[in-house]
């Protein structure tokens, strides 16, 4: 104890207080352990001791906030007239290194809480500021030795004999406020149930292909090597939820990625295929229709719909977290399985929260998993947009392959980088969100402001979405729509994507006719703004052709081509332009039967910003009244009457038609009593 005579410094007073809100022994020791999970996070491996340790780390912190601030004030305001030695300009350093490191963790704390990103800015100021603070606070506060004297015995030569006594007291209860933190931690650790991957046990009707890959003759392959839980590929419904990528996922649900194993023309396709070749060749379809189901094990398409993954289609998991990717086609990627965070496949609200708050505060595992380098890069989509089957001592038939087409061709190979274009440039072309919290997270981070990449992939299914009531199914048939026709602009491309439509149609005619005359008529398609060969799709379902309608003035028909008949069929002789695949009996394919072709005979398809003619011939009839007005007009439908019919029997449902582009012209009837008779009907010419 100290004498009457001779009071405690300040400065000792200051520090050895270790009771009440202005205590150094559990503010210090809060501090302390603050320090301890800052190390543990920033050197540790990801681990759910490490998620563990940031809410330790981060309640800490919150927690001795407003103490350490009323205890540095006291402190200060003790010693602030003390001589100003090396201890005391440490103990200035580090304050103000710790003033910045708390002030950066608060405001990533905020970030994580109510944002949708933090900054990384920030998160190295509080790491790094945190770092250099601590051997000057080291210095500032631990013993030392003094002239050769320890600590010790330097006090036994003071006044203050109990100094040392209280110091150690002091110590002994702020590590024990670490000490009673590290074992709390230690038993949320222990207790936390995280899942396994090696629980899961597929259903019994999972019969896994010889050889290294289970989910053979597909492409795909799990870097597990054997089936996961839907839920560890699937759960995009968690992506949606979190606050972060909010419009990216509610367009991905109204896209085909997100129904593709709901597709009702696959479902026919796929039952066929089961039918007739069983079950396992139908997982050549799986790792690019229904990943989900068939890396969970329920690829048999006989189990119905009522199993894990079938609404989940190409999942957020299954574009996001593959891990390599090759261009053979039918599914040739491997998938990895990102580690999930705390309550990551929980419902419970509080759950969720945490698991949010985790995943933006720290979030380089995510990061990791969910890399973005792949993804956009265009052989990512070379997996499932390149197509092909092995057709016994046919060899390999190409059923469709936009990839290939992509990148063999104009935009890929013109001379001038600057006028190349990839896959996502168009398909997933940037969109410009409300406000920061619409924005996409990750572009947010390089500074590109609040912009987002389009998520509807907006192709050329007008079809599937209202067939399947799919969410926001009428803005995805409008954004569709605005595809086929070439009215949706991509500023950031503006300058090499053309305007105008997609392929335009021109007609090629003579300016003036006779009665009697045979007249040659030439109709121009150009591929200006298809990045693969147009038309592409399916061999047996996707119907492009060309109508053409020669009228006389008076609106009687003369020539027409490419009407549709009373069944909704294109009629027989016009230009329709798709592959034509044979059956090995030499029967044209039509219908959900894609899978049985010997090969294509025929496949007039048009390469990117290349054009094709197509030859009308028709006799011009007497008495027609000039002038014989042109028109045409290419059209397109998803699907063709015969593969309507098939799928939907005793129904007759139609696949809407969209006109992709047109053109009109005249052709004045010169000599006779009909070009007198035209002059006469137009007083008004000069």
């Amino acid at each position: 104890m100290t004498s009457e005579n001779q009071p405690v410094p300040p400065i000792r007073h200051a520090f050895i207080s270790e009771r009440g809100i202005l205590g150094f022994a559990w503010v210090g020791g809060g501090l302390l352990f603050t320090l301890l999970t800052g190390f543990w996070i920033w050197l540790a491996p990801f681990s759910v001791s490490s998620q563990m340790a940031v809410l330790f780390h981060t309640a800490a912190g919150l927690l001795i906030l407003i103490p350490l601030v009323f205890w540095q004030l006291s402190h200060w305001l003790a010693t602030r007239h003390a001589p100003r030695k090396a201890r005391k300009v440490s103990g200035y350093v580090g304050f103000w290194l710790l003033a910045i490191c708390v002030v950066a963790g608060t405001v990533i704390t905020w970030q994580a809480a109510f944002e949708t990103v933090i900054s990384h800015g920030w998160a190295n100021v509080h790491l790094w500021s945190g770092v250099l603070a601590l051997p000057f606070l080291a210095f500032h506060v631990l013993p030392r030795r003094q002239n050769g004297l320890s600590p010790s015995d330097l006090q036994a030569q003071t006044p203050a004999a109990d100094d040392g006594l209280a110091r150690r007291r002091t110590w002994k209860y702020a590590l024990g406020v670490v000490a009673g933190l590290g074992l709390l931690w230690a038993a949320s650790v222990a207790t936390y149930r995280a899942p396994s991957l090696n629980k899961y046990r597929p259903p019994t009707s999972f019969k896994p292909a010889p050889g290294p890959n289970p989910f053979a003759p597909s492409n795909t392959e799990l870097q597990t090597g054997k089936p996961v839980p839907a839920q560890a590929i699937g759960n995009s419904r968690a992506c949606g939820a979190s606050g972060c990528h909010t419009t990216i996922y509610a367009e991905w649900r109204a896209s085909a990625h997100h129904w593709s194993e709901e597709d009702q023309f696959f479902q026919a396709v796929r039952k066929a295929t089961t039918d007739v070749q069983g079950v396992q060749s139908t997982k050549k379809c799986g790792g690019c229709h229904a990943p989900v189901s068939m890396l969970s094990g329920y690829g048999n398409p006989r189990l119905g719909k009522n199993i894990p993954g079938y609404k989940e289609g190409d999942s957020c998991i299954a574009c996001h977290a593959v891990r390599h990717v090759d261009e053979r086609g039918i599914g040739s990627y491997v998938l990895g399985i990102p580690q999930p965070y705390l309550y990551e496949y929980s419902t419970h609200h509080d759950a969720t929260l945490i698991n949010h708050f985790l995943i933006r505060v720290y979030p380089w595992q995510h990061d990791r998993d969910f890399s973005l380098k792949l993804v956009r890069q265009a052989k990512s989509c070379a997996p499932c947009h390149k197509e092909f089957d092995v057709v016994g001592k046919y060899g390999v038939l190409q059923v469709e392959t936009q990839y290939d087409s992509w990148k063999h061709n104009k935009w890929n190979t013109d001379v001038n980088p600057r006028k190349r274009l990839r896959c996502q440039q168009c398909h997933m072309f940037y969109q410009t969100a409300r406000g920061r919290a619409e924005a996409d997270p990750y572009d947010l981070r390089i500074g590109l402001g609040p912009k987002y990449h389009d998520h509807r992939f907006a192709a050329a299914n007008q079809f599937m979405p209202l067939a399947l009531r799919s969410p926001d199914a009428k803005q995805q048939v409008r954004d569709v729509e605005r595809w086929l026709t070439g009215k949706q602009l991509v500023p950031e491309i503006q300058k090499v994507w053309p305007r105008g439509p997609v392929v335009p149609i021109a007609i090629r005619a003579p300016a003036t006719v006779r009665h009697g005359e045979q007249v040659d008529l030439q109709v121009i398609l150009t591929n200006r703004k298809v990045g693969h060969s147009f038309p592409t799709g399916p061999l047996n379902v996707v119907r492009v052709w060309i109508e053409l309608e020669v009228r006389d003035r008076t609106g009687k028909e003369v020539f027409h081509s490419g009407a549709l008949n009373s069944k909704n069929h294109v009629e027989a002789g016009s230009y329709v332009l798709r592959p034509l695949a044979l059956t090995p009996n030499g029967e044209s394919i039509m219908t959900e039967d894609v899978w049985h072709p010997m090969g294509p005979i025929y496949r007039p398809a048009i390469a990117p910003g290349q054009a094709e003619s197509f030859d009308y011939r028709f006799r011009v009839p007497r008495g027609a009244a000039g002038p014989l007005v042109v028109k045409a007009r290419l059209r397109y439908r998803k699907a063709n009457q015969f593969f309507m019919d098939a799928v939907y029997p005793h129904q007759h449902r139609e696949a809407p038609i969209t006109d992709l582009s047109s053109d009109s012209t005249e052709m004045m009837i010169v000599g006779g009593a009909a070009a007198r008779s035209a002059r006469v009907q137009r007083p008004n010419a000069p």
